[in-house]
């Protein structure tokens, strides 16, 4: 399988499971379990989780692996890595510390690093 195709697997299960977690609150049914103050998964969320982690986890691992055939110069990469690990902890701190409304900027940034990458893999890579 080339390394286009396993990319486009991964990306189409993480775009499936953030559609499924992005579903209205109406259709989710009762949380499982509270991570906050109005944080927590419902049967629906698990759906969408179970399609998300094994889907940006492979798609992640893939670009890392990448990283060093990308020919970036180290200012770009060390911008790379302080954009993404700011979008994940303000991903991760408007969950567990409240910042409501933080983590749209988070996946913001998260996505676009990921993105940057992925478009440089998928161009170095002609099938």
């Amino acid at each position: 399988m080339s390394i286009r195709h396993r990319l486009a697997v991964a990306l189409g299960l993480t775009v499936a499971g953030v559609l499924v977690l992005a579903l209205p609150d109406s259709l989710e049914g009762p949380r499982l379990v509270e991570f906050g103050p109005g944080h927590g998964p419902s049967a629906l969320d698990l759906v969408g989780i179970a399609l998300l982690t094994p889907g940006a986890s492979w798609l992640l691992v893939m670009l890392v692996r990448a990283v060093p055939s990308l020919e970036y110069t180290p200012r770009t990469l060390l911008g790379l890595g302080a954009a993404g690990g700011l979008g994940l902890g303000l991903l991760l701190a408007s969950v567990f510390a409240g910042f409501t409304g933080w983590w749209a900027i988070g996946a913001l940034a998260l996505t676009a690093v990921e993105l940057v990458l992925l478009a440089r893999v998928w161009q170095r890579h002609h099938g």
